[in-house]
């Protein structure tokens, strides 16, 4: 096979393609894929050659280039390319190839892995093999010539040759498994992998800890992981300590990921893994002379430190979340302890002095990139990990210390530090948060603005996590300090003294407040009126919890709280007003729901007519979108009936909304991406706000269906229709989830209205649809929401089920139970060889399979409640539910404490 007619072809396109100018790049693309189409074993053979060989003369660049192609190329379905003319599916150029193409290509791929010696050129080289091998796998085609490519290198003096099977074993970790006819046994390879570990590069060594991760993960069984993985685990930390600064991040993140999933390999050496790691975070010489920690400072500079602190915390922390007992009993909690004054030191040395740009900041919900949040999310976690026994103590001795120090950086963490932990540390909090406040309370005097600023962070936590204790038993001693702090000269403590006020009427009673009633809402309009943007929308936010927090004993303050609202609804109309404007929607229908119809009727119409105004002015990501759609459920929930003349102009943009689809992504083939295009469709659709106000849309057209029942009849098919084809949608679980709710919402409309009484066929369409759902899926908790939206559906239209219909939903069933009985079945047979990690991720699957199936118990209930027909058949499937409930892994079980 000649390649050389098309070398001129090529040579163009990939001058384009490495060219800036878009117009030429997209045509050479257009060009290449033409081409591909036409000759796709050429071509391929032709990228091979160039990347592997050199054939052509080509730069570096272009080769690498070459390379990339051939691996986009090869395994990308192509319009227009097919494997059989009749079907006219579009077909990977891969799998049109003869087989002694392919053959030939993977001879020059192995070809330049043996003798390439430019490293850049190796790795690409690297990446391109690892995905002919995994896409080559996919299709049970083992590629047979890698292996002893793999092995031989191994032994090379060249350590850039040896690097390559440390790279080949990362990305491909079963290849030594499923592409060689005798499978390496599990102690060989780990001889390979412990070998590169200890090699004298340190470029080897660190892409060995990488195969050692993927290895562990995927390239052998559960019983081959305990049986190698725990020495493994003891040599990478072992290799560590032989690494330079700015290779250790590299290397300890495999061990990141290998922790969080299966921490058991590392419990055999706690003793010198974990003084270790917290040596590694013990954090630079910071501002105060207080020892947070028995370890010496780092000599790194803070970035450089960071890099290496971020893994090996996580480390820790994996291990306290999967591992708790084994990390608190370790030398009696001194993990707990010693990481509590580590994290707390790490906030304080990472605080910048001058905090000027904080205290004139314009927008305080704006993320400050540099604020040294790992250290508070870190505490979080190590609190609901380890709990408040262990770590209480340490918090207690840290903050009594830290709170007599001058610099305003330690007095604002140890308050920081206290707000971390509270909810992780609850139980054993809660008895005494007396003895908290007592400490912390000179704070709210504090000098330092954000000092003052931490104590309400503090304070307004401990609202949030304590399950009411604060405003039950210190109501008096928060709204005082509060209403002080609302008067507080720095404009952002007195926007915080609100938004803590809003965490304390979350859970309270109106007695626990009453008298205070008239002196909060007096100093929130003061601040209203004097304040900055920001804080008008956080005193609007604040009212609006305040609000629900009175109901009717909010009634004498209703005039005056309604016209400031009305007023901002019609004022605050500038684009940089629109969260203003939307928290003035929110305030006044919150009003509204918490004193009555009877007072509200009067200033709804009003409201709702400048809500119309809003809505018609509406721009692409506007601010006041989701405070709209959330403003007319309020009123629906409040007027009921009489909402029904505004169903008209709210409904038909929840329905745009729920129609949203999200385009397709268009990548270039010389994209240096590896997913495919179904996954960046889904990731990129599944995280904008379109998404995102679709999702809502379905959750409020459901609020509207049970709230207006009969009356929503005009829009009750589009509504069906959008809501069945949703119980499909590949882009969001969200979605899924929110039509399943909103379709026996939809029948209730139906049935209250007649709608369908003499068209039938729509009632089976929706059955049809439903029970079409069920057969398509196979994820069991989407299986459990498809079933009970089917249960609610036949509840509501209480109808037997046309026969094909049940026949189908009980072919169906039986599929599903059988697959179910059969993965079950699978996993007991399986268990002996499973590690502690695999358990539990099993464990999980089969949380959401039991849940699918008392769902299947559930619609199988109802169906025999409206047909006795089917009782034979219903036994049947539900004496195959038990028996399928019956197998699988078992509660239990002793995971090695």
């Amino acid at each position: 096979m000649s390649t050389e007619h098309l070398m001129g072809d090529i040579g163009a396109v990939l001058e384009a393609l490495m060219g800036t100018a878009d117009e030429p790049r997209q045509e050479a693309e257009k060009h290449l894929r033409q081409l591909t189409i036409n000759t796709p074993a050429e071509v391929l053979l032709l990228l091979a050659q160039i990347g592997a060989q050199g054939v052509g003369g080509f730069q570096l660049d272009q080769r690498l280039l070459a390379i990339i192609l051939l691996r986009r190329l090869s395994f990308k379905p192509l319009p227009g390319l097919f494997l059989n003319g009749n079907s006219q599916h579009a077909t990977a150029p891969f799998d049109v190839l003869r087989e002694t193409t392919r053959s030939r290509i993977e001879t020059v791929l192995c070809a330049g892995l043996k003798d390439e010696m430019d490293t850049r050129m190796r790795k690409g080289l690297g990446v391109c093999a690892a995905g002919w091998a995994q896409e080559s796998s996919a299709r049970h085609r083992p590629l047979h010539p890698l292996p002893p490519v793999l092995l031989e290198l191994t032994a090379s003096p060249h350590p850039f040759h040896r690097f390559t099977p440390f790279q080949l074993l990362d990305m491909t970790p079963t290849l030594l498994v499923d592409s060689v006819s005798d499978p390496l046994p599990a102690p060989q390879l780990a001889q390979i992998l412990l070998a590169g570990m200890n090699d004298p590069s340190v470029d080897v060594r660190v892409e060995a800890m990488k195969a050692v991760r993927s290895v562990l993960f995927e390239g052998v069984t559960g019983k081959e992981r305990e049986e190698i993985g725990s020495q493994l685990v003891h040599q990478a930390f072992q290799a560590l300590s032989r690494l330079p600064p700015k290779l250790l991040s590299h290397a300890l993140v495999p061990l990141v990921d290998l922790a969080s999933v299966h921490p058991n390999l590392f419990l055999p050496a706690l003793n010198d893994i974990l003084p270790y790691l917290l040596s590694m975070i013990s954090p630079p010489a910071g501002p105060s002379s207080h020892q947070f920690s028995p370890y010496p400072n780092s000599n790194l500079p803070l970035e450089d430190w960071e890099e290496i602190a971020n893994p090996a915390s996580e480390i820790l922390l994996s291990l306290c979340e999967m591992r708790p007992s084994q990390m608190d009993e370790w030398e009696s909690g001194r993990v707990g302890r010693e990481l509590v004054g580590l994290l707390i030191g790490r906030q304080v040395g990472s605080l910048e002095e001058d905090c000027q740009d904080w205290l004139i900041t314009h927008d305080p919900d704006e993320e400050d990139e540099e604020y040294p949040v790992f250290a508070e999310e870190a505490l979080d976690r190590l609190a609901h990990a380890l709990g408040g026994t262990t770590l209480l103590p340490a918090v207690s001795n840290q903050v009594q210390s830290l709170l007599t120090q001058e610099d305003w950086r330690c007095r604002y963490c140890a308050l920081v530090a206290i707000a971390a932990v509270s909810e992780g540390c609850f139980e054993e909090l809660n008895p005494r948060i007396r003895d908290v406040l007592t400490i912390i309370s000179p704070t709210a005097k504090d000098p330092h603005p954000r000092v003052r600023y931490a104590f309400l962070q503090c304070i307004g936590q401990l609202c949030s996590d304590c399950e009411g204790t604060m405003q039950r038993d210190y109501a008096d001693d928060v709204l005082q300090i509060c209403l002080a702090l609302l008067e507080d000269p720095v404009t952002r403590v007195c926007a915080h003294s609100a938004a803590c006020l809003t965490n304390f009427f979350q859970d309270v009673e109106p007695e626990s407040f009453s008298r205070y009633l008239d002196p909060l809402v007096k100093a929130l309009l003061t601040q209203f009126h004097s304040g900055p943007l920001y804080l008008k929308e956080q005193v609007l936010a604040t009212m609006s919890n305040v609000v629900l927090g009175a109901m009717e004993t909010f009634i004498p303050y209703y005039r005056t709280v309604m016209d400031l609202a009305i007023h901002t609804l019609k004022t605050a109309t500038s684009e940089e007003q629109q969260q203003l404007q939307g928290r003035a929607m929110e305030c006044a229908t919150l009003i509204g729901s918490a004193v009555g119809k009877s007072t509200f009727a009067g200033d709804a119409v009003t409201i709702a007519q400048i809500m119309l105004t809003v809505q018609n002015s509406l721009q692409p990501d506007d601010k006041r979108t989701s405070y709209l759609m959330d403003a007319w459920t309020s009123l629906c929930v409040t007027l009921r009936d009489d909402f029904e003349p505004f169903l008209p102009q709210v409904i038909p943009p929840l329905l745009k909304a729920a129609s949203y689809q999200p385009p397709k992504s268009d990548t270039l083939l010389s994209s240096f991406e590896d997913s495919t295009l179904d996954t960046e469709d889904a990731l990129v659709a599944s995280n904008t706000s379109e998404m995102d106000e679709k999702i809502q849309a379905f959750s409020n057209l459901t609020l509207y269906a049970f709230n207006m029942r009969g009356k929503l009849r005009p829009w009750l098919e589009p509504s069906m229709q959008l809501s069945l084809d949703a119980l499909v949608n590949r882009y969001s679980e969200d979605v899924k989830e929110a039509a399943a709710f909103l379709v026996p919402g939809l029948l209730q409309v139906a049935k209250e209205s007649g709608a369908w009484n003499d068209t039938p066929n729509n009632l089976i369409e929706v059955f049809q649809r439903i029970i079409n759902a069920i057969v398509k899926e196979h994820d069991p908790s989407n299986l459990a929401l498809l079933y009970k939206s089917f249960t609610d559906s036949l509840h509501v239209v209480s109808l037997s089920l046309p026969e094909n219909l049940s026949k189908s939903l009980i072919a169906a069933t039986t599929a599903h139970l059988k697959d179910l009985q059969s993965a079950r079945i699978d996993r007991e047979a399986q268990s002996e060889y499973m590690d502690d990690a695999d358990r539990e991720i099993y464990m999980e699957e089969q949380e959401n399979e039991d849940s699918a199936l008392d769902q299947i118990d559930k619609a199988m209930i109802m169906i025999l409640m409206f047909d006795q027909g089917l009782k034979d058949k219903i036994d049947t499937i539900q004496g195959l539910r038990k028996k399928t409930s019956k197998r699988g892994l078992q509660d239990g079980y002793d995971q090695g404490i």
